[in-house]
């Protein structure tokens, strides 16, 4: 669905709201994680009474699964493409402070959400074959924007965490570090056979109410969760507006909940006047608005400009 034709006016100085996430930027120490690992963890990131409303919700969401059946027949686990919409409690997490300015710290201003899901994967049989995942994200990005040796950057994803997943053996969420860095990765030649992980596999071990917020480029994938545990997750990827989104637009300017969004929401979920404005051109942006307001843009940084 066409977001063109809502463009936004950036409010005036009297009215324009507190942002929760003044003066919070991501941090030197994250900048090199990132650029080493292709990985940071924001610890604590999800505040406790927000997480009990994100496990309501998608408990909601998984019941009306179970009662569609369109749960996965072995195991019940869900993995929905797309749920901004479901719940507005998720739609807080657009601009959650503890991880936003992470996400434009790295990006830069001309952003919005792309993708996004939500999983929740309850424990398997201890003799579970072990499955194959390792990828790394953007699809046919990485077969139609060939570069060597280092693929673009292009995205950031944030996994939000609400079960603990502090230990391995409980869907961690698993990588390579620094496989940002490559664009090939071995796999054996017969998957139905038992086979090693990758030499310099990790299982990210998050705690509930912790975020990941990763490189698209890394090679990554979920390990199997065998505890009894279900592994709770939401998913948001962030990329540069001149980017299609990978679901389709369900929160639009005629939707409902649309006026009760701040400026930024609207942008991070498509709005702009006209398809130069997902170019940069020609119309108001909040983010870099807000962002110019504060001395936070600096032109020698080609995505702030």
């Amino acid at each position: 669905m066409s977001m063109m034709g809502e463009s936004i006016a950036p409010a005036s100085a009297g009215e324009r709201p507190l942002v929760p996430y003044d003066g919070i930027q991501i941090s030197d120490q994250q900048r090199a994680d990132f650029d080493r690992d292709g990985y940071f963890i924001i610890r604590d990131a999800i505040p406790p009474v927000l997480m009990e409303r994100l496990i309501e919700a998608q408990d909601r969401v998984y019941a009306q699964q179970k009662a569609e059946g369109l749960l996965h027949p072995k195991d019940q686990s869900m993995h929905l493409m797309g749920f901004l919409h479901r719940d507005k409690v998720f739609l807080e997490l657009l601009e959650l402070p503890t991880v936003f300015p992470m996400v434009w710290g790295i990006l830069g201003w001309n952003i919005h959400a792309y993708h996004h899901h939500i999983d929740i994967h309850p424990g398997v049989p201890a003799e579970t074959r072990k499955t194959w995942r390792w990828h790394q994200d953007g699809g046919r990005q990485n077969l139609e924007i060939e570069t060597e040796p280092v693929r673009p950057l292009l995205s950031v994803r944030t996994a939000f965490y609400l079960s603990d997943l502090s230990e391995p053996g409980r869907g961690n969420f698993m990588t390579i570090p620094g496989s940002h860095k490559t664009s090939r990765l071995a796999r054996p030649e017969d998957l139905s056979l038992d086979f090693e992980q990758p030499e310099g596999a990790v299982e990210v071990c998050a705690d509930k109410g912790d975020v990941v917020l990763f490189d698209r480029r890394l090679y990554h994938g979920r390990s199997d969760n065998y505890s009894d545990i279900d592994r709770r997750c939401l998913f948001i990827g962030w990329t540069y507006r001149w980017i299609a989104p990978h679901e389709d637009r369900v929160i639009t300017p005629e939707h409902e909940w649309w006026n009760e969004l701040t400026p930024i929401q609207q942008q991070l979920l498509g709005a702009g006047k006209d398809a130069l404005s997902f170019w940069g051109i020609g119309d108001q942006y909040p983010l870099r608005e807000y962002l110019r307001e504060r001395g936070l843009i600096d032109p020698k940084v080609n995505n702030n400009r």
